[in-house]
């Protein structure tokens, strides 16, 4: 499962990402995670509000960040 985090570094993409991490470990899934911050990326996934989560190349959320709880629903969903 490749997950994908994009945006600049703003406090709302810090607390995805760590609700993402504490996810993974408290669940134990297994998946390769970037962080991105290229312009290219934004255009890619025709992205217009950052952060916006991203699993197996399916834009999941924009602009907001997701909990731990609803970010496992989504794994579980699209895995």
């Amino acid at each position: 499962m490749k997950i994908k985090i994009i945006g600049q570094n703003s406090s709302n993409k810090m607390k995805l990402i760590k609700n993402l991490e504490r996810c993974l470990k408290n669940n134990e899934i297994q998946a390769d995670v970037e962080d991105s911050q290229n312009q290219k990326d934004l255009d890619k996934y025709n992205v217009s509000n950052t952060p916006a989560f991203i699993i197996n190349d399916k834009v999941i959320s924009q602009g907001k960040v997701l909990t731990e709880k609803e970010i496992k629903k989504y794994i579980q969903i699209l895995n």
